[in-house]
């Protein structure tokens, strides 16, 4: 099956189906290592990741000279969803009560961490991106904080999205997740230096968030910056993630040997049981 008919398949489907003709079912249970047990070697290695991006976001929030004010930059809510995801992750492996013994339907709590991967790794992406290119100066060094927040909590998020869950990335989460945020948080920018007018961190801009993004001072290059995060950059990073995740991807029928505990999910009799309209609550 090529990848452009996998794609036109992918986005006809529910936002959370596991349906993937002609290969099958995703098998989610040996994509998240569901209720495996924290005792596990995956579950303390999600355990580790869980704990250092909450240190992560501790530490930067601890460093900035503005803490209250460190929400209305986009740095930390990348981080938090960083920590969504790796923290979701491990409750569905530590938790036995997050097994799915159908092994064909997406509980809440595996939708949750499935959904939040997608925002994670290609919002991550973004911001890295554009901090190391459009942001960041000689003169604010590398260290530990600027360095985890812009790039190093990313790369324990892609390790363990792509080589540990395996997460089958879904263009649709970042169609309906990614995007508007990216979207919503571009019109805060706007909001803040249009009509706050205000940032304790003074330097010697207009009180803008960003020296990349002065909607008062260059609205031109605030929309054009815009643009292209919105229909350049997060397409781009969406599609390469989307392509990385395919080989990665197990199914139903491909004779994986996961074993959940639980025989009868591996009847033919509990494919009956898949709700083709299984949608994120």
């Amino acid at each position: 099956m090529s990848c452009c008919s996998h794609l036109c398949s992918e986005l006809k489907n529910p936002l959370f189906s596991v349906e993937e003709p002609p290969k099958g079912r995703l098998d989610l249970n040996a994509h998240f290592h569901v209720g495996q047990g924290v005792k596990s070697k995956v579950g303390i290695t999600k355990l580790i990741t869980f704990c250092i991006s909450i240190a992560v976001l501790v530490y930067a929030f601890y460093k900035n000279p503005e803490p209250s004010f460190y929400a209305a930059y986009l740095t930390p809510w990348g981080v938090f969803f960083c920590i969504w995801y790796l923290g979701a992750s491990f409750c569905v492996t530590a938790c036995g009560f997050a097994d799915n013994s159908t092994r064909e339907r997406a509980t809440v709590l595996v939708k949750f961490a499935w959904f939040f991967y997608s925002v994670a790794a290609v919002l991550g992406c973004c911001i890295a991106g554009l901090y190391w290119t459009a942001v960041w100066t000689p003169a604010r060094g590398v260290e530990l904080n600027n360095v985890m927040t812009h790039g190093g909590l990313l790369v324990i998020v892609l390790l363990q999205g792509l080589f540990v869950d395996r997460v089958p990335l879904r263009i649709k989460h970042n169609l309906f997740g990614t995007a508007p945020i990216a979207l919503a948080y571009n019109i805060w920018l706007a909001i803040q230096n249009l009509a706050v007018k205000y940032n304790p961190n003074q330097d010697d801009d207009d009180d803008a968030l960003y020296d990349a993004v002065k909607w008062r001072e260059n609205p031109t290059g605030a929309i054009i910056l815009t643009i292209i995060v919105l229909f350049v950059a997060i397409p781009f990073f969406t599609m390469l993630l989307w392509l990385l995740s395919l080989p990665g991807r197990r199914y139903l029928d491909d004779g994986n040997d996961y074993d959940d505990g639980d025989d009868d999910s591996k009847s033919p009799d509990t494919h009956n049981e898949y709700d083709a309209g299984d949608e994120m609550p």
